[in-house]
């Protein structure tokens, strides 16, 4: 099962200038609560942009700069390397895969999500970068949690088709 996280607010807006455009502690502790103990597939800014690898988690990172190095992370020039290698540690581990961004890899994995794991802030912000229309026909909700300023729907896709 491959899974896709993300914080964005109503309008799809999920980045600004490869950060976060809002500052929502209860958001961050969800999704710590949600990636740990898993396998997180990230690019490159993403994982500038956090500073460090994610800890208690395997931490890989797409990217096509070639010289690109960070010793406690493994990286990867193509995605379906990372993907390949993301499931073969799945079996051994069976540790979760989640996407965490960004933009260039959600749209890449998108095809291929069982799970999302959406935390829709409220309000409207300002920002240069934003998450891709979808259609959740083929998902269910499988649990919602309402916080003060964002509300959380995990969406699992349906393997039953009538």
């Amino acid at each position: 099962m491959l899974s896709l996280i993300v914080a964005m607010d109503e309008n799809n807006l999920i980045g600004n200038n490869n950060c976060m455009p809002w500052d929502i502690p209860e958001d961050l502790n969800l999704f710590k609560e949600i990636t740990s103990n898993s396998i997180v597939i990230m690019g490159r800014k993403t994982f500038q942009s956090i500073g460090r690898p994610l800890p208690n988690r395997i931490n890989f990172v797409l990217t096509k700069d070639k010289n690109f190095f960070h010793k406690d992370i493994q990286i990867f020039n193509c995605p379906d390397n990372a993907l390949k290698k993301a499931l073969s540690l799945q079996k051994i581990t069976n540790k979760k895969i989640f996407i965490i961004g960004g933009k260039t890899i959600y749209e890449y994995f998108l095809p291929l999500i069982n799970e999302f794991h959406f935390s829709y802030i409220k309000g409207k912000f300002f920002g240069d970068t934003f998450f891709p229309e979808i259609n959740t026909s083929n998902f269910y909700i499988a649990n919602t949690r309402e916080f003060k300023d964002f509300i959380y729907i995990h969406y699992i896709k349906n393997t039953c088709n009538f």
